[in-house]
């Protein structure tokens, strides 16, 4: 009996299994030059002011283009001219991702042959590097003149004209010798009318029209570089400032506003330095029709009552955000009145197009507070808006509702979370903002943050996530907090009337019958489970909950024999619990950790399936036992004549009547009470006996004898069909083989 237990169970899964499917530092990416290329400096011509180097600078970026503080930049001599110089082969980066070398070079004397030196040095960080180039200039050994020269080719008596923030069209153009010898890479920029500031700072002049270069290869940025014959080509890129006036091209120099004091503060650069220097260069910049106020800084603040923001700051550009405009009239106005007051109502861009203003919030401010930034006369249409909201004093944050639900994943849970806000006073606090945060589990809010209202009260929906389990949301109100706890189960499984099969010969049925052994194929029945789970007590009745799943038929529990996962196929088998009646429609519902599905299927007297085995050739045949005890195999076939077993589920009611969950009383046949009918190769055989087995929950042992006349073989078709009491209907099988010899 034990081996009819192995393989009616190896049956049970091989069916199951077969049927049918229903940081570490970041990398370095880039490193740029900053400021310090294309320098020429002359130690020994006494009457320039540029006589020694200023560092060489670079950033070090990663691949998003965030700067990498702490990254080592390795410096090398690429290639040299003259005497070798020396300079700090290692550097580190600082917080802005910046980096300094030191460059030196010895001075010797100079001749036609040999007018200037030139070191050529390389800044490597991860495979990524810049070159820079460093040029001394040298004087003639013997009667000490001047022998690297600049010229000023264009413009001549001709200003440079274009739109603010646009890229003009003639450029400026230089051209560096020594006596003949081209020098290339020394660096052209444009020097703005600048002003300092109180604190020592060099700015652009908000009132004087300003350009720079539109950046060259290799070169610090607002400056190009001069090429191999000596040429440099610098086309302007106009400020934001619309007026006429002068600017000046530096030669080989460096420009305070471009030059970062902090990173080499022993070195100071206190005013624009070149090799040479030409004035006079006019600009005429034409005005950009304003088109956007945008926000830079200062916006979403939380101010407390009585004390000042930080800077609202914004910038005035052309519609397309490309040209900044400056020197233009910006109006503030807060709302509502009297809620907040400000620095100044009036003020006007700079020449980055940007201006601000403060706000100082009233003693008595609650709530939301905004701030508008226009432009003035015809363009007041053009605008932004800051939204700030008041730190005012919050007492206390308590739960409303929505606490302690639950959801099926996927679902919104029934109810928002809602809280209130009370202030010191003891009265609610409106236009509060309450942040709403996830702590723990899956699941979607649908903001997150929002305003109390009118009586201080605060709310969101949540929708529960795709993993089963508990959910925890934090709403917080300064250093104020109140937490929800949601619970999330599965989404059930996805039964229909298509999901049913007979546990004999795994095919899909129409109804179910009291007594019988049925397998569920269904999405959703086992969503955690690998492999199969069979029933948890190897001896007494089969529990009624099997791996979180259990099993109602008409609100009556059923046994559960096996729940799992195999190939990606989901399934559960069961007992039908042996009171169920006979009906057109019956609910039958299956819970999965808490997650149901449930659908109406019809009951009938009897299913009849044969329980089936793979054999040695892999063709599913029916498990059939002879005299002797021993299985039915292809080497070891029936005979005829002799009486075998097959066994079967779903034969209808028998006598005495079976209980779900139970076998028949020890020594007392339980026989079926419907006719049997046995056919082999579809003529019929005799039955002598069919009873519920002695010893196996669902499962009927039907003995009938094999006819002298069957024919042979490996495939020989077996089936059973049952007319059950009261049944006005024969109730067939699942047509199966047998080997017979």
């Amino acid at each position: 009996m034990d081996r009819l237990k192995t393989t009616l169970i190896t049956a049970f899964v091989l069916a199951i299994l077969f049927a049918p499917t229903a940081s570490a530092q970041a990398v370095a990416a880039k490193v740029e030059v900053i400021s310090g290329n294309g320098q020429m400096i002359c130690p020994s011509c006494s009457f320039k002011r540029f006589t020694y180097f200023y560092p060489m600078v670079v950033k070090v970026t990663d691949a998003s283009g965030n700067p990498i503080a702490g990254k080592t930049v390795n410096w090398q001599l690429v290639s040299s001219i003259g005497t070798l110089p020396a300079f700090d082969t290692v550097t580190f980066t600082d917080s802005n991702g910046l980096s300094a070398s030191r460059l030196f070079q010895g001075v010797q004397g100079g001749s036609a042959q040999q007018p200037f030196l030139q070191s050529v040095i390389n800044a490597w960080v991860d495979g990524a590097s810049v070159n820079f180039t460093g040029t001394q200039a040298l004087s003639d050994a013997f009667f000490n003149v001047q022998i690297v020269f600049s010229r000023l080719d264009a413009p001549i008596g001709t200003p440079l004209t274009g739109a603010a923030g646009s890229i003009g069209t003639d450029p400026i153009r230089v051209h560096v010798d020594g006596r003949g010898l081209a020098v290339p890479n020394v660096s052209l920029r444009i020097l703005s009318p600048e002003v300092k500031t109180a604190s020592g700072t060099w700015i652009l002049d908000p009132t004087q029209p300003s350009a720079s270069c539109a950046t060259g290869p290799g070169a610090d940025p607002g400056s190009v570089l001069t090429d191999a014959n000596g040429d440099a080509v610098c086309y302007p890129v106009f400020g934001p400032v619309a007026a006429r006036g002068p600017v000046s091209a530096l030669i080989g120099g460096l420009d305070p506003i471009q030059f970062d004091q902090s990173i080499v503060p022993s070195q100071p650069l206190t005013d624009p330095i070149a090799y040479d220097q030409y004035n006079g260069i006019q600009l005429v910049v034409t005005p950009v029709t304003p088109g956007r106020v945008a926000i830079v800084s200062g916006n979403n603040q939380s101010v407390d009552p009585g004390k000042s923001s930080d800077p609202l700051v914004v910038k005035v550009t052309d519609l397309s955000g490309a040209a900044a405009i400056g020197n233009t009239n910006v109006a503030w106005t807060v709302s509502p009145p009297g809620a907040a007051a400000l620095s100044q109502a009036l003020t006007t861009t700079n020449s980055q197009g940007q201006t601000q203003t403060t706000v100082t919030f009233a003693p008595n401010a609650t709530g939301q507070v905004t701030v508008r930034a226009a432009l003035t006369g015809s363009n007041n249409g053009i605008s932004t808006t800051f939204n700030l909201s008041t730190r005012v004093l919050i007492s206390a944050l308590t739960k409303v509702s929505g606490d302690l639900q639950t959801a099926q994943a996927g679902q919104n849970f029934g109810a928002p979370l809602v809280v209130q806000v009370v202030g010191t006073n003891g009265q609610p606090l409106s236009n509060q903002p309450i942040s709403f945060v996830i702590t723990n589990g899956t699941a979607t809010l649908s903001a997150l943050s929002a305003l109390t209202d009118a009586a201080g009260r605060a709310q969101i929906t949540v929708q529960a996530g795709s993993t089963p389990g508990t959910v925890t949301v934090s709403a917080i109100v300064g250093n104020i907090s109140q937490t929800f706890t949601l619970t999330i189960i599965p989404p059930g499984p996805a039964l229909s009337s298509g999901s049913f099969y007979n546990a004999g010969g795994t095919t899909r049925i129409g109804a179910l019958s009291p007594c019988s052994l049925v397998t569920v194929i269904a999405p959703g029945l086992a969503p955690n489970v690998q492999g199969l789970v069979l029933n948890t007590n190897a001896f007494g009745p089969w529990a009624t909950t099997l791996a979180s799943d259990t099993v109602t038929v008409n609100n009556v529990a059923a046994p559960i024999y096996s729940v799992g996962t195999v190939n990606g196929v989901e399934q559960l088998t069961f007992q039908v619990p042996c009171e169920t009646a006979p009906a057109s429609s019956v609910p039958i519902t299956i819970n999965v950790g808490g997650g149901v599905g449930t659908v109406n299927f019809p009951v009938q007297a009897a299913t009849p399936g044969i329980f089936e085995t793979f054999m040695t050739d892999g063709i599913r045949r029916a498990v059939v036992v002879r005299p002797d005890g021993s299985f039915v195999s292809l080497r070891n076939p029936a005979r005829r004549d002799e009486v075998v077993r097959v066994f079967v589920t779903g034969m209808g009611p028998a006598a005495p009547a079976i209980v779900t969950g139970a076998l028949p009383v020890p020594g007392a046949d339980s026989l079926v009470l419907g006719q049997v009918i046995v056919g082999v190769q579809n003529a019929g055989a005799r039955v002598v006996t069919s009873r519920v087995s002695p010893n196996l929950f669902g499962v009927y042992e039907l003995a009938f004898q094999i006819p002298a006349d069957a024919p042979t073989g490996s495939d020989v078709v077996l089936s059973v069909a049952v007319n059950a009491p009261g049944d006005g209907q024969t109730r067939f099988s699942n047509g199966s083989k047998l080997p017979i010899q």
